[in-house]
C-alpha cells in the first residue's frame, strides 16, 4: 500500500485534510479504485495513521480483498484493540481463508464488541452450526460493550474490571476498561491506567490520547510523538472517541503527480 516517488522529485506540501476528504468523497461515489489511490498516497508518509487503516479496511469489505484482510485488521487492533470492525473483517477473511475454527473464535470476539450487529450475528452462527447452539449468548464482555454504548460508564467499569482480572492478558478489556474510567470522570484511575498501559504497550493509542487529555507536562509531552504517529490531526480522537479536540492543520509531502490525483 506504498506509494514511491523518483530520488529527483520535486516534493510539495499538501494539506492531509483534503486527502482524507478525497478518500471519503470517492468512497461516496463508488470510486473504490480511486479512493485506495489516495490511501496509499496517505499510508506512504504516514504509515501508522489510523483513519486511513479505518478507512482501508470499510474498502477491504466493500470490495471483499479478504486477502488483505488479516494483515490490516491487526494493525488497526494493536492500536486500538477493542474497536469492532477490525474484528469483524478479520473474521470474515479468515472464514474465506478456509480456517472456520479460527475464524468462529474471531467472530465470538466482534460479538462482544457488536452484539446486536446483523453482520457479526449471522458470521456467528454460519461458523457455530453444528458446533454450539447458545453460540449468540451475550457474555459479561458483550453487557459491558452494551453499558459503554448506553454511556452507563460506572456499570461498565464494574464489569471490565472482573473481567480484566479474569483475563489479564487481554488489551482489548485493558483499552475498554480505560474508556469506561475516562469517559465516566474516574479522572485518577483513567490516568493512572493510561500511563501503565503507555509503558508496557506503546503501541496503543487510546492511553496516550487520555494522557494528553488528562495528564500533566510530562504526560503530554510523551504522548506527542505516538499521536502525530497515529492521530496527527485527531481525526481519530474525533471519530471513534467523540472528543471534541482542536483539529491541527497538518500537511503531507507529495509529489506533483500524486497531487494530481486529487483533482476533480
Amino acid at each position: 500500500m506504498c506509494a514511491m516517488a523518483s530520488p529527483s522529485t520535486e516534493w510539495t506540501p499538501s494539506p492531509l485534510r483534503d486527502w482524507c476528504t478525497g478518500v471519503d468523497r470517492a468512497i461516496q461515489a463508488g470510486e473504490y479504485t480511486q479512493a485506495i489511490r489516495l490511501l496509499r498516497v496517505v499510508l506512504a508518509r504516514l504509515p501508522r495513521h489510523l483513519p486511513s487503516y479505518e478507512r482501508l479496511l470499510h474498502l477491504i469489505w466493500w470490495l471483499k480483498r479478504w486477502d488483505e484482510g488479516v494483515d490490516w485488521s491487526r494493525r488497526l487492533l494493536r492500536a486500538d484493540p477493542h474497536h469492532e470492525l477490525p474484528w469483524v473483517v478479520w473474521a470474515r477473511s479468515l472464514e474465506h481463508a478456509g480456517e472456520p475454527e479460527r475464524a468462529r473464535r474471531i467472530w465470538q470476539r466482534a460479538l462482544e464488541y457488536a452484539p446486536y450487529s446483523r453482520v457479526v450475528r449471522e458470521g456467528v452462527l454460519r461458523t457455530h452450526v453444528g458446533v454450539s447452539s447458545n453460540s449468540l449468548t451475550l457474555t459479561r464482555a458483550a453487557l459491558a460493550t452494551l453499558y459503554r454504548h448506553g454511556q452507563r460508564w460506572a456499570q461498565a467499569a464494574a464489569l471490565y474490571r472482573g473481567l480484566v482480572q479474569a483475563f489479564p492478558a487481554r488489551l482489548d478489556l485493558r483499552c475498554a476498561l480505560l474508556e469506561a474510567l475516562w469517559r465516566g470522570e474516574r479522572r485518577a484511575e483513567a490516568l493512572e491506567t493510561a500511563r501503565a498501559l503507555s509503558r508496557s504497550h506503546p503501541d496503543l493509542y487510546l492511553p496516550w490520547l487520555v494522557m494528553d487529555r488528562l495528564g500533566d507536562p510530562d504526560d503530554r509531552a510523551l504522548a506527542r510523538a505516538p499521536l502525530a504517529a497515529l492521530d496527527v490531526d485527531r481525526e481519530y480522537a474525533r471519530a471513534r472517541f467523540e472528543e471534541l479536540v482542536p483539529r491541527p492543520t497538518h500537511a503531507i509531502a507529495v509529489a506533483p503527480e500524486e497531487q494530481a490525483l486529487l483533482a476533480p
